[in-house]
């Protein structure tokens, strides 16, 4: 299974994950096709997204602005 649009967009239903223009982009990226050695389960899938929106989130948060 690879990540589409649409379910990123069911993802960015109210209360559920703050997914960004930029961070849709890398998530196609990163999860829109099949990787060489497996296929990743929706579960899986769902799964892993979560922790990549989860940490790019907490880390951009985390920037200080520049002085």
């Amino acid at each position: 299974m690879t990540l589409t649009k649409g379910t990123i967009a069911r993802l960015r239903f109210p209360g559920r994950l703050d997914i960004s223009d930029e961070l849709e982009t890398r998530l196609l990226r990163e999860f829109g096709k099949e990787p060489h050695t497996q296929e990743h389960s929706e579960q899986d899938l769902h799964e892993q997204v979560r922790k990549y929106v989860n940490y790019y989130n907490s880390e951009k948060g985390s920037v200080s602005p520049a002085k």
